[in-house]
């Protein structure tokens, strides 16, 4: 079992972990979908392009440390224990599709 000491700490860590990510989240979260916009309207075409490309991987990355960590912090009970490894793998099964999608499926130019 685990002393009351080291589950204060892990949640000190999560919440910290949280914390952080939130704020990557909001910043890259910004940047993405203002490039996309900016792609959409045909403006600064080349930077606005790659940074459109770019982006969207570290963005589903930090939206996953930042949802998992704190359905980390909120399980404590059994039923919420199930619910969360769940949640892993669904978010994992995203997250390969998402990879795929954008490493091996190749672009289409007009």
């Amino acid at each position: 079992m685990e002393t009351t000491e080291n589950i204060i700490k892990t949640n000190d860590t999560l919440r910290t972990l949280r914390q952080v990510s939130l704020i990557f989240f909001l910043i890259i979260g910004s940047l993405h979908i203002l490039s996309g916009l900016m792609v959409s309207q045909n403006q600064m075409l080349p930077l606005s392009n790659i940074v459109n490309r770019v982006l969207d991987i570290p963005f589903a990355l930090i939206g996953l440390i930042l949802g998992l960590s704190q359905a980390r912090i909120s399980s404590d009970s059994p039923r919420r224990k199930a619910f969360y490894i769940m949640m892993i793998i669904i978010s994992l099964l995203v997250l390969g599709l998402l990879l795929y999608v954008n490493l091996f499926l190749p672009d289409k130019t007009v």
